[in-house]
């Protein structure tokens, strides 16, 4: 984890510096609600002074890292609070659970006021191609989809439904082919965001013909981010900065035009995470070199949003 320090201290101040920029520009527009404006402002003020302290203290390079990451702990709450307030937030693993990064999700929701997913599923793959197309051809409303391997149509109606919310058709004659784990939820909530996990990995490429099971898994993997990206939501897909570069997800969301947080284990990952979600400037961020930026630029929470900002 060395050159993630480094590069962690390399960026940190100008982070700091954004971070805390933003909540004195709050401040300074009078955006912040009379309820809270003298807490509001103390906190601004104590965290403008550590950041003064900081600068005129730090020397070295990896010093300023970890005085960043300070600041930026200190700074966490007051950026993520009521972010997403009033927001409902799905979720989906594109294969089983990953447990590190579940609670990494559900801890994002909770900071920025969106409470509990309203709705999590973890898909059964890579597909069984030959028993799948079987099932499909053996169901009247499912037919038409069948054939070839390729499933992105199936898998486009699939992500339109999850993110959509409302009558499940598909999903429910479905479910014992694709769903794995399933938390309680509601199917028929419109989400406003989703979160996108993709914990299957596909077999590294070779010069031989790809299986049926991984062309026909990849095309229905397509679909469904393509149909997620359809819906008009926010739809963001995460890793933890530790991924191997070999499984690594963010080209496949690059691919599909949906943005992504490569450092969702870091306070980083997370601010990213809360305000692409609010909304905030699609693109992919974190550290990694695939990473255009840390986080997006961020835009302070309105006092009307969440009621209490």
């Amino acid at each position: 984890m060395v050159d993630l320090r480094y590069h962690l201290a390399s960026l940190a101040a100008v982070f700091v510096a954004l971070a805390v920029g933003i909540l004195l520009g709050v401040a300074i527009s009078g955006k912040i609600s009379d309820a809270s404006d003298s807490a509001s402002q103390a906190r601004i003020a104590d965290l403008g002074r550590q950041l003064e302290n900081e600068r005129g203290r730090i020397q070295s390079a990896v010093e300023r890292g970890a005085a960043g990451e300070n600041v930026v702990l200190s700074a966490y709450p007051v950026l993520m609070e009521n972010r997403l307030a009033g927001k409902h937030i799905a979720v989906v693993f594109i294969g089983s659970v990953d447990t590190g990064l579940r609670p990494a999700i559900e801890q994002t929701l909770l900071d920025t006021g969106a409470g509990r997913p309203v709705r999590m599923i973890a898909l059964d793959l890579p597909l069984d191609a030959q028993r799948f197309e079987k099932f499909l051809r053996g169901k009247k409303d499912l037919a038409s989809y069948s054939g070839d391997d390729d499933y992105s149509d199936l898998g486009r109606d699939l992500g339109r439904e999850f993110g959509l919310g409302g009558q499940t058709p598909l999903w429910n004659a479905l479910s014992s082919e694709l769903v794995l784990q399933r938390a309680p939820g509601s199917s028929a909530t419109p989400a406003d965001g989703v979160v996108v996990v993709r914990s299957w990995v596909p077999p590294a490429e070779t010069a031989e013909r790809v299986p049926p099971s991984v062309e026909a898994t990849t095309t229905l993997v397509a679909g469904l981010l393509d149909g997620l990206q359809s819906t008009n939501k926010p739809t963001v897909g995460v890793e933890n900065s530790d991924e191997p570069k070999v499984a690594s997800a963010i080209p496949l969301y690059q691919q599909r035009g949906i943005s992504s947080v490569d450092d969702l284990d870091l306070l980083y990952g997370r601010i990213a995470l809360g305000d692409l979600l609010a909304g905030g400037e699609p693109g992919h961020y974190g550290l990694k070199d695939t990473a255009q930026a840390v986080t997006p630029v961020l835009t302070p929470v309105q006092p009307d949003q969440g009621g209490n900002s």
